[in-house]
């Protein structure tokens, strides 16, 4: 896998998931003791409160292991065994992540059927689009406007008021998805799938410079802290582990570069318009962008030699 460039790899999809997958385990963990185990200790919830966090990764896999083996065994017709049929595409990883970018409050049947119903549809449509992102806007807009609002806090977020510094973020306090939100195990994971070479590393890292820069000269010219504007909201992981997805995102490393900036761009500006979604939509307006700027930046790496 040269350069990062996935359509070159000779690793199965099976490999390359179950490995970024041990590398979001510490995320999760983290994820379940803030989202449960803490709030059950505490009594802000009763058992099955508890268990949610995990509840909401494991439908979102097990939806993704699901698509495949229907898509496979009775589309395809596929013979394949059992374990490869799961891991055939990366739909388990994409329901991981939207179990880990999900919302504690979101309603379940909700985000089941809308994860399960978008899933078949992406095995026919050839993923033009990203599909984890995709599916959060929908979600996010069904539980907006069917349950009153969303919101990222769980019941013990809402009973304090908080003042937050830069060590309350990295140590995972902020507000965010399930398990997005420690940004140190969320850093360490970055190296970890970068020094694995399973990561389009140079799409994340442009992206979160990019955001780092433009927020921080906005926080200092409106009296603002970077860390409550791009600390939060999921930002870091979105750009870690979405942005960077394997089919719609760029492959050449000077498009995967001019890929992160943009989306980092296009975040900064439609954070004015909805925070949460702002990245969310960037993705998807970049990723439909991506054959576009991969032969852009190779016909002016074929000019310049």
């Amino acid at each position: 896998m040269k350069n990062n460039v996935y359509v070159r790899s000779k690793r199965s999809i099976k490999n390359i998931t179950l490995l970024r997958i041990v590398l979001l385990l510490p995320l999760i963990i983290y994820g379940v003791y803030k989202n449960g185990i803490y709030l059950y200790i505490n009594k802000y919830t009763n058992i099955l409160g508890l268990f949610k966090p995990l509840v909401f990764i494991l439908i979102g896999a097990l939806i993704g292991a699901i698509v495949n083996i229907l898509y496979e065994y009775i589309i395809k017709r596929n013979k394949d065994k059992l374990i490869d049929v799961i891991f055939s595409s990366f739909h388990v990883e994409y329901g991981m992540l939207l179990g880990c970018i999900a919302s504690l409050n979101t309603n379940l049947i909700i985000y089941s059927s809308v994860i399960f119903v978008v899933f078949i549809i992406s095995k026919f449509l050839k993923n033009r689009i990203n599909t984890i992102c995709f599916i959060f806007i929908i979600i996010y807009v069904l539980q907006y406007y069917l349950f009153g609002g969303f919101s990222y806090l769980n019941a013990y977020d809402t009973s304090r008021v908080f003042n937050f510094d830069f060590m309350d973020y990295m140590v995972g306090r902020g507000e965010g998805g399930i398990a997005t939100t420690h940004i140190i195990l969320l850093i360490i994971s970055l190296l970890g799938i970068t020094i694995t070479n399973n990561n389009k590393t140079n799409i994340s890292i442009s992206a979160i410079v990019t955001s780092l820069a433009i927020f921080s000269i906005y926080a200092i010219i409106s009296n603002n802290n970077v860390g409550t504007i791009l600390l939060q909201n999921s930002y870091i992981f979105l750009f870690t582990y979405v942005a960077t997805d394997y089919v719609t995102s760029s492959y050449t490393p000077n498009g995967q570069v001019i890929f992160g900036i943009l989306v980092g761009c296009i975040t900064f500006g439609l954070y004015f318009v909805n925070p949460i979604l702002a990245p969310y939509i960037s993705i998807i307006i970049v990723s439909l962008l991506n054959n576009l700027i991969d032969r852009v930046t190779n016909k002016l790496n074929n000019n310049t030699k």
